[in-house]
C-alpha cells in the first residue's frame, strides 16, 4: 500500500501541471522581467501586453469540494482577514466583482475592477375588502403590496506590482474606488381612495403585517444616493496552476467616505374640501447630509480569486 502511495504522488509532483523550469534574469537591465517556463516550454507567468481576466473561484472550489466526498454542504476555502473587515469594505465592497488587469510589463500591470450589487425583496399583505354592503359572515379581502430594490455600484481604478520567479507569484499596489448606492420603496393598495372610502384599510407596517383605517399612506419613498469614494493599498499573492492560469486572493487597508444625498417621500391622502384625492411629494432629510468615513482591513471579495491572462 505505501509503495501505491508514494508511486502516485511521485507521479503528481512529475506532471507536465507541477513540472518547472525556472529561466531567471540574467542581465542587469531585464532584472525586472519575470519569466518562467514549464517543462514544455510554455511561459507560465503574464508578459508585458497581455490582459487578464479575473473571477471569483467559489463556485469552482465548492464543486471540486463537493464531488471529492459526495457532500454538497462543501464551503470553498477563503482568503480573509484574521480580525474581520472595516465597515465600508462590509456594506459596500462585497459581493462579485470583475477585475481586469492589463500588463504594462512583466512586472506591473494596471488593474480595473467593477462591480454591481443589485437586488429586489416583495413583500405582500393581505387585508380586509373595502365593499359597499360588506358580509361579516362572508369577508373579502385584497392584497397590498410593497417592492424594495438597492443597488450599489463600485469601480475601481489603480496599479499593481508583482514580484518572483517561480509559479508563486507576490504583488502589492493601491487603487481608487468610486461608487454610488441607493434604495427605493414602492407600495401599491388594494383599496382606493375614493368618496366613499376615505380612509380604506391599509397596510401599515408590512414587517409586522399590520393593518388599520387610513387616511393618507406612502406610495414611494426614496432614501436618495449615496456616494462613495475610497483609495486602498493592498497586498496578494497568485499561485500559477497552468501557464496564464492562477489562483490567489488579496488583502488590503481602505479608507473609506461616504455622503448621503436629499431622499423624497410621495404620499396619498383624502382632500376633503374638494372631495377628491391628492397626491404630495416632500423631501426626506432622515439620511440627508449624513457624512462618515472609515477604515479597516479588508479583502474585497472574501474569497479565492482566480485569473487567466492571454
Amino acid at each position: 500500500m505505501k509503495k501505491i502511495v508514494f508511486i502516485c504522488l511521485a507521479a503528481a509532483l512529475t506532471s507536465p501541471a507541477f513540472s518547472q523550469t525556472a529561466e531567471p534574469a540574467t542581465t542587469k537591465s531585464a532584472e525586472k522581467e519575470l519569466s518562467f517556463k514549464s517543462i514544455h516550454g510554455h511561459e507560465v507567468l503574464p508578459q508585458a501586453g497581455e490582459w487578464a481576466l479575473g473571477v471569483s473561484a467559489t463556485g469552482f472550489l465548492s464543486y471540486l469540494g463537493n464531488i471529492a466526498n459526495g457532500n454538497t454542504a462543501n464551503l470553498a476555502p477563503a482568503f480573509g482577514p484574521a480580525n474581520g473587515a472595516s465597515a465600508f469594505a462590509i456594506g459596500q465592497l462585497g459581493g462579485m466583482a470583475v477585475m481586469g488587469k492589463y500588463m504594462k510589463t512583466s512586472s506591473f500591470a494596471y488593474r480595473a475592477r467593477f462591480q454591481v450589487n443589485a437586488g429586489s425583496v416583495d413583500y405582500r399583505n393581505t387585508v380586509l375588502k373595502s365593499t359597499p354592503t360588506p358580509d361579516p359572515l362572508n369577508p373579502s379581502y385584497t392584497d397590498d403590496k410593497m417592492s424594495y430594490t438597492s443597488s450599489t455600484v463600485l469601480l475601481g481604478l489603480g496599479i499593481e506590482k508583482r514580484r518572483g520567479t517561480g509559479r508563486v507569484q507576490g504583488f502589492y499596489g493601491a487603487e481608487a474606488l468610486l461608487g454610488f448606492a441607493g434604495g427605493q420603496k414602492k407600495y401599491t393598495y388594494g383599496n382606493a381612495f375614493d368618496i366613499n372610502y376615505n380612509s380604506p384599510m391599509s397596510t401599515t407596517d408590512f414587517s409586522t403585517s399590520s393593518s388599520a383605517y387610513s387616511s393618507s399612506r406612502v406610495l414611494e419613498n426614496n432614501t436618495g444616493t449615496m456616494f462613495l469614494f475610497g483609495v486602498r493599498g493592498f497586498a496578494g499573492v497568485e499561485y500559477f496552476i497552468a501557464p496564464k492560469l492562477s489562483l490567489g486572493g488579496e488583502m488590503g487597508y481602505t479608507l473609506g467616505y461616504s455622503s448621503n444625498g436629499k431622499g423624497s417621500v410621495v404620499t396619498e391622502t383624502w382632500n376633503a374640501p374638494v372631495n377628491q384625492k391628492a397626491t404630495v411629494t416632500t423631501d426626506n432629510y432622515g439620511a440627508s447630509g449624513l457624512r462618515s468615513w472609515g477604515i479597516g482591513l479588508d479583502n474585497v471579495n472574501a474569497g479565492i480569486n482566480m485569473h487567466f491572462y492571454f
